[in-house]
C-alpha cells in the first residue's frame, strides 16, 4: 500500500490520521491548509483552506463558530489539532471539548463554550510538548524540565518527575494512546512508557538521538524517528521492544509515486513529521514529500530465541 506524494518545497507542518469507515491522512502544508488523502490508495480527496482566526475571546460567537468549522474530509470528524496564530487548538473526536495552549505556559479548556483556565505549577516556565486524548479529554504536557503534568479535562491530577533530562540538543516529545492508558515520552536519549497515573512502566536508553514519536491509537505500537540517520523504528507498545526499522528514504524510494513528475527529498533531509494508525499503517514527511506505508515494508528485527 506504500505511496508517496511531493506536496511542497518546504517541510510539511503536521500529519494526522482521521479514523472512520475509510481512514484519511490529513497533511498540513500551512497553518490554515490541509490536504486529505485516502489512506489505502493515496487518492487526494479534498483540500481545505480553513477560515481566518478571529481576534475575539474564546467565548465569543465568532470564535465558537471558527472552532466548530475545524472538521476533516468527513464533516462529522474534527481534526485533532490546529495552529491558530498564537494559539494551538486541540480538539476531541466530537468537537465539544477543546484545549487551547498559548503564551508558552497557558492552558485553557473550552467545554462547549465554557472557558476554564487550568491551574499551572509556578515552576513551569513553558511547556515543550503536549497532547490531548481525543476520547476522554485527558491532557498530558511536558515542561521545560521534563516533568509530566496530567489533567483530566479541567482537573489537575499531578506533576511527575520521571528522570527526563534537558540539554542544549534535547527535543522533548510526547504521544498519548486513545483513552490515555499509556503515554510515551522522550528527551532525545530515552524512551519512556508511562501509565495514566504517572508511573514509568518501561524506560529505554537509545543509542541514537530521537527526533519525533507517534503511537498507534491503542498504544500497541510506537513509531520513532532518528534525528541523525533518518531511520524509522517501530517498538512494541509498553515493552518498548524494537520490532521493525528502515531508512525513511528507502521507504520513499520503494513507494508508489502518485505524480507523473516528483522529486525525492534531498540527501540529509530529516524526518519532519510522523503519524501512526491501526494495523501498522504509518506516515512520515521529509521536506515536502509525504509517504504512507505499512510497517511490514520495513525490516523485521529478529527476536532472540530462548535456549531452554
Amino acid at each position: 500500500m506504500g505511496w508517496r506524494v511531493h506536496l511542497a518545497n518546504q517541510a510539511i507542518q503536521r500529519l494526522h490520521f482521521l479514523g472512520g469507515k475509510s481512514p484519511v491522512l490529513a497533511v498540513w502544508t500551512r497553518a490554515d491548509m490541509a490536504h486529505f488523502y485516502d489512506v489505502q490508495s493515496g487518492a487526494l480527496l479534498q483540500e481545505t483552506h480553513y477560515p481566518p482566526v478571529p481576534t475575539l475571546p474564546f467565548s465569543s460567537d465568532a470564535w465558537q463558530e471558527y472552532v466548530g468549522a475545524l472538521v476533516g474530509y468527513d464533516p462529522r470528524t474534527y481534526v485533532p489539532m490546529v495552529r491558530a496564530r498564537a494559539t494551538d487548538v486541540y480538539i476531541t473526536d466530537d468537537g465539544k471539548f477543546r484545549l487551547y495552549y498559548q503564551n508558552d505556559r497557558e492552558l485553557i479548556v473550552d467545554n462547549e463554550g465554557m472557558i476554564t483556565p487550568l491551574e499551572v505549577d509556578a515552576q513551569v516556565e513553558r511547556f515543550t510538548a503536549l497532547d490531548l486524548d481525543r476520547h476522554l479529554g485527558t491532557i498530558a504536557a511536558l515542561d521545560q524540565r521534563g516533568r509530566l503534568h496530567l489533567y483530566q479535562q479541567d482537573i489537575a491530577l499531578g506533576a511527575y518527575e520521571l528522570g527526563l533530562h534537558a540539554d542544549e540538543e534535547a527535543r522533548f516529545a510526547l504521544a498519548m494512546a486513545r483513552g490515555g492508558n499509556v503515554i510515551y515520552l522522550s528527551d532525545g536519549r530515552q524512551l519512556l512508557a508511562v501509565s495514566a497515573d504517572g508511573e514509568v512502566s518501561k524506560r529505554l536508553e537509545t543509542h541514537y538521538r530521537v527526533g519525533g514519536i507517534a503511537c498507534s491509537p491503542s498504544g500497541a505500537a510506537l513509531l520513532v524517528s532518528d534525528a541523525e540517520a533518518g531511520v524509522l523504528r517501530v517498538y512494541e507498545g509498553e515493552r518498548l521492544a524494537l520490532t521493525y526499522q528502515k531508512h525513511a528514504i528507502d521507504l520513499i524510494a520503494a513507494a508508489t509515486q502518485l505524480q507523473l513528475l516528483a522529486d525525492l527529498p534531498p540527501l540529509g533531509t530529516t524526518i519532519s513529521s510522523l503519524a501512526m494508525y491501526a494495523q501498522g499503517v504509518c506516515a512520515f514527511a521529509m521536506s515536502g514529500v509525504v509517504c504512507c506505508a505499512d510497517v511490514s515494508e520495513m525490516d523485521e528485527i529478529p527476536r532472540p530465541k530462548c535456549m531452554f
